[in-house]
């Protein structure tokens, strides 16, 4: 009796050094008193650190709800950062917008590609 050996699916390949996955708004914020825009994201807190968003330095509130940490800006971290505790575990957290912008290298690619665009009226400087 010939025994077929058992034939296993391929398994991809995974790279240690894959990205994460961006964390995504749910809404913007802009503070006339303060003159900044941020952005408004509710994450648990394993996803924010890994966003990177958030300096090492900077700590976590205490898990109950409504606890919360703000870092305005200082010559460490020249932007304001808010997090807060919610009753479901998870964090918001508010961020400058720029912050934000700076680490976003898909963000980044995108915006260089679009003003190295020579045909682009606003690029070869035409009036609207």
């Amino acid at each position: 009796m010939n025994a077929k050996p058992k034939r296993e699916p391929p398994q991809a390949a995974q790279s240690s050094s894959q990205e994460t996955q961006p964390l995504v708004p749910i809404s913007s914020w802009t503070s006339i008193a303060i003159g900044i825009t941020t952005y408004v994201f509710e994450e648990s807190e394993a996803a924010i650190r890994q966003s990177g968003l958030v300096p090492e330095w900077v700590s976590y509130p205490a898990e109950r709800p409504g606890n919360g940490i703000a870092v305005p800006a200082n010559h460490a971290f020249p932007s304001y950062l808010k997090l807060l505790r919610l009753e479901s575990g998870r964090l918001r957290l508010v961020i400058d917008v720029r912050t934000v912008l700076m680490g976003d290298s898909r963000f980044q690619r995108f915006l260089g590609g679009l003003t190295a665009d020579a045909s682009l009226s606003l690029v070869r400087r035409e009036s609207a």
